[in-house]
């Protein structure tokens, strides 16, 4: 198949597990090209960016200036040029975009104008609002199928900016929307999205290349924390340092490693300054591959107390916390989001309230004076992220969702995680007709 993936940002350091479904589509003979708005630009990539080459296929779509006088006379330009090339094509996107409920929007139109001539068996956009882009493309048959992945932010933050009404136009067009929780589930069956288009397909983790490591302190007794993500609100780093600084003061031998970067870097490096922990708490930015495997293995506890941001936002699944039990660490977070099903809740970790750091400490303290419980936990987040969130399978199964919907032919859904839904049934896929289909946890 010729697949395109649209994103906002393409290469993102936090957006691993759309490199991975890239990558695993590309190793199972896709062919698959890239559509972004911009680059990151600060330089920092995964490997597999160079080892696939993926520089060569990805397109950065083209924006019309700020300024609304310039705007109208640029995109006057561009679409003149397009209906010479493509007169149907770009006519039909126009009339599309003027009905569409939410207004015209440049965004969309300016996608359909840089694919003319292209043709997809499958548009593959992450995040809602990169399915808002992608509707021109299915409307005028550019592509045969477009699919979009709702992750968290998307029917949170966006929807409180934007509107509940933000994605009609998107569920209409739209073949099949994928959610990674519950908690997506319900905003998006909330938000309108109608039940026989939906399926859970969460994102997961190249497990065949990390490696576990059965977590033991070091012979000098040190234990290393360690976090990694975006220096955002969302993330809730403060609250880590405020916990962390309280242990280590009982606790002189543990040091703690935050690896990523974002606009509150300078406040964090503040708050460490004033919690006088400079040197036992580190602040790294992003990491290349290869420094962050050898963090992830020199490691003996992970935290992400992630909390719900000012303006909504919140985590869907927390990829990194998939990332951090295949490796073997026991964990802390919060009680957040999908956090409840990508963590198994005092066995693979333990989850908190959110912004509570009383109990951080408490939790954290707890396994730090118990390392002979770390080598059974490590195991059993492993075992969980093998048996629900292994790549590959994922891999497997969002191609057979594409066959799915470009030919109707049924296929055998996931299993729901153990753990996610401990006292009631949940619908998470729907069947061709329409009908749910329900799964009783393995709790």
């Amino acid at each position: 198949m010729r697949i395109a993936f649209v994103v906002d940002i393409f290469p993102s350091m936090s957006e691993s597990f759309v490199l991975a479904q890239i990558t695993g589509l590309l190793d199972r003979g896709h062919d698959v090209v890239v559509y972004a708005l911009r680059d990151p630009g600060d330089g920092r990539v995964h490997d597999d960016v160079s080892r696939y080459g993926l520089d060569r296929r990805v397109r950065y779509v083209r924006q019309p200036a700020v300024p609304k006088g310039r705007r109208r006379v640029q995109m006057a330009g561009w679409i003149a040029a397009g209906l010479c090339r493509r007169p149907k094509t770009v006519a039909r996107g126009l009339w599309y975009d003027l009905r569409q409920k939410r207004g015209f929007d440049y965004l969309p139109l300016c996608y359909l104008l840089d694919c003319l001539g292209e043709r997809f068996a499958v548009v593959q956009a992450h995040f809602g609002p990169a399915g808002n882009n992608s509707i021109l493309l299915r409307r005028t048959g550019v592509t045969r199928r477009l699919v979009t992945a709702f992750h968290g932010y998307d029917v949170t933050s966006t929807v409180r900016q934007y509107g509940a009404n933000v994605y009609d136009d998107l569920f209409a067009a739209g073949d099949l929307f994928t959610y990674n929780s519950r908690s997506t589930y319900e905003k998006l069956l909330a938000l309108g999205c109608p039940p026989d288009k939906m399926t859970w397909l969460p994102m997961g983790v190249p497990l065949h290349r990390i490696d576990f490591r059965v977590r033991q302190p070091d012979p000098d007794g040190r234990v290393l924390v360690l976090s990694v993500g975006r220096l955002v609100e969302m993330k809730g780093r403060e609250y880590a340092i405020r916990a962390m600084a309280r242990v280590i003061r009982r606790h002189p031998h543990v040091r703690y490693v935050i690896v990523g970067d974002g606009p509150l870097r300078s406040a964090l490096e503040g708050l460490i300054v004033e919690e006088d922990m400079v040197g036992r708490i580190e602040l790294l930015g992003w990491v290349d591959d290869a420094t962050l495997a050898g963090l992830y293995g020199q490691a003996h506890l992970f935290l992400h107390p992630s909390v719900v941001a000012a303006d909504g936002n919140t985590e869907g699944q927390g990829v990194v916390l998939l990332e951090a039990q295949a490796h073997g660490l026991p964990i802390v977070a919060t009680r957040h989001g999908a956090f409840p099903e990508t963590v198994l809740d005092g066995q693979s970790g333990f989850l908190v309230p959110e912004r509570d750091v009383s109990a951080l400490v408490d939790r954290l303290e707890y396994l730090i004076d118990r390392p002979d419980q770390w080598p059974a936990m490590g195991a059993a987040g492993r075992a969980h992220v093998a048996a629900h969130y292994d790549q590959n399978k994922l891999n497997r199964q969002q191609e057979q969702w594409y066959e799915h919907v470009l030919t109707g032919r049924a296929i055998t859904p996931l299993e729901l995680p153990s753990g996610s839904s401990p006292s009631d049934r949940w619908p998470y896929t729907q069947g061709n007709n329409g009908q749910e289909q329900h799964h009783e946890p393995n709790s």
